[in-house]
């Protein structure tokens, strides 16, 4: 019943290079599934929603190309990555640094015949005194961070995801983010980028032997162990190994007493001002060279010990590779990571990535990348064709005070209201058309129930 918006199938047939012909006939469909379904998003509801009528699970269905389209098809998800990166890429960041975020997040999934499932420890459910567990498929995402025009606000578009597994032997989240950078390295070779991940990515996995081209900023644990960035020379007749690192240095938490101490003259706070999380906060910060021998070994590094001087913000410790950056840049370029929160929130309640019942490694593996790279897909078309429309400045004019734009709801609200604009058009043209075409407006709307 439904067919692709034009400007979306624009960014939908630049996809070719990725799939066979009937797998991308079939992806286009179940594009259109998923932005069109109105009930839960299992599969089977997806795929009803394609025709937009029900379909009875006592008599033989017809969507086993659908099915297999994720447990069967020969398309890769590196593949799939690539050219979904090409196209956000050039379009929203075509020159400058590639400014990517990194961070885990968890699908929730009951049944232990799941293939990947385990127990991961859930941020979201737990608190300062009691750390929750839940039983998840754990996927690490590398997202895309563009600026949403007109305004200061950061907007995430997920470009890579690996399911982390548990158990002994198993790459680290590190890991995973390591491998996905190297994707996005050989994609663009001659570009810059800057990377942004919390505590879990400082690890060695990762950072050791990080790219030159690649500068990062990540937050850093509260005891970890710094030395000077100056070796001391190896006085003469001195028995013993070299040194390979300077003295060592107070840990950022300690650091944070002695400036409040405030009698050494090295360790003093400073006052600042900086755009983060949406709007211009006080900060006290303490700035300082140091090496992190267990993670960068011998690559030096900045440290930004902050403290948030308004209420809801605590005091962190951050760093970063890039030497003569401020203490503002830092901590505005890692307010920018909570954007793929938002992102992630959207994937779960908005597009309902949770919610298929799927079991085989290869439906796994590949449906929740998908989705998360679609919704990318959904966002540029918005970005760059869909709030030109006459439609979108309609329904932009009828926003509530609470509502943006930029949200995925409104998106799909608009991608829906120009499939059944386009569905009208194309079959007005007598009145028996438009007898058939209320009967399956009215059979879609029946699928809500």
């Amino acid at each position: 019943m439904w067919s692709v918006v034009p400007s979306l199938g624009v960014c939908l047939q630049e996809l070719l290079v990725v799939f066979t012909q009937p797998s991308l006939a079939a992806h286009c469909q179940i594009v259109v599934g998923w932005l069109m379904c109105l009930g839960n998003r299992t599969e089977f509801r997806v795929f009803e929603a394609i025709r937009g009528q029900r379909v009875s699970r006592r008599l033989r269905h017809p969507f086993d190309r659908f099915y297999n389209f994720f447990s069967r098809s020969a398309w890769r998800v590196g593949d799939l990555a690539h050219q979904v990166t090409r196209q956000v890429v050039l379009a929203l960041q075509p020159t400058g640094q590639v400014h990517l975020i990194v961070d885990a997040t968890l699908l929730h999934k009951s049944g232990h015949s799941v293939w990947g499932i385990g127990w991961f420890h859930d941020p979201v459910a737990s608190t300062e005194k009691r750390a929750m567990t839940a039983l998840a498929n754990k996927w690490v995402v590398l997202a895309l961070a563009v600026r949403i025009p007109g305004t200061q606000k950061s907007f995430c578009l997920p470009i890579h995801a690996m399911l982390q597994q548990s158990g002994p032997g198993q790459p680290a989240e590190a890991e995973l983010a390591r491998r996905m950078l190297q994707d996005v390295l050989s994609w663009f070779p001659n570009r810059q980028i800057l990377l942004v991940g919390d505590g879990g990515f400082s690890a060695q996995q990762l950072l050791r032997a990080l790219d030159q081209r690649v500068r990062y900023v990540g937050l850093m644990r509260s005891d970890a162990a710094l030395h000077e960035t100056q070796v001391p020379p190896r006085r003469s007749r001195h028995q013993g190994p070299t040194p390979k690192y300077g003295p060592r240095l107070p840990s950022p938490c300690q650091v944070a007493e002695r400036a409040d101490q405030g009698g050494d003259q090295r360790w003093q706070w400073q006052t600042i001002e900086v755009d983060a999380y949406g709007q211009k906060r006080r900060f006290q910060v303490c700035a300082f060279g140091a090496l992190w021998p267990t993670v960068f070994g011998q690559r030096p590094i900045q440290v930004v010990v902050c403290r948030s001087l308004d209420k809801g913000y605590g005091q962190v410790y951050l760093y970063t590779t890039v030497l003569e950056a401020t203490a503002a840049w830092v901590i505005a370029t890692y307010a920018r990571r909570t954007a793929i929160e938002g992102t992630f929130k959207a994937s779960k309640q908005v597009l309902e990535i949770q919610k298929p019942q799927h079991r085989c490694r290869q439906s796994i593996e590949k449906l929740a990348p998908w989705v998360w790279l679609m919704q990318s897909l959904v966002a540029l078309w918005y970005l760059t064709e869909g709030r030109r429309l006459p439609d979108a400045r309609a329904a932009r004019r009828r926003l509530g005070p609470w509502e943006t734009e930029w949200s995925y709801r409104h998106m799909m609200r608009l991608f829906r209201r120009l499939t059944i604009r386009q569905a009208i058009n194309a079959k007005s043209h007598s009145r028996h058309d438009l007898h058939r075409l209320a009967n399956q407006l009215e059979n879609y709307l029946y699928l809500a129930a």
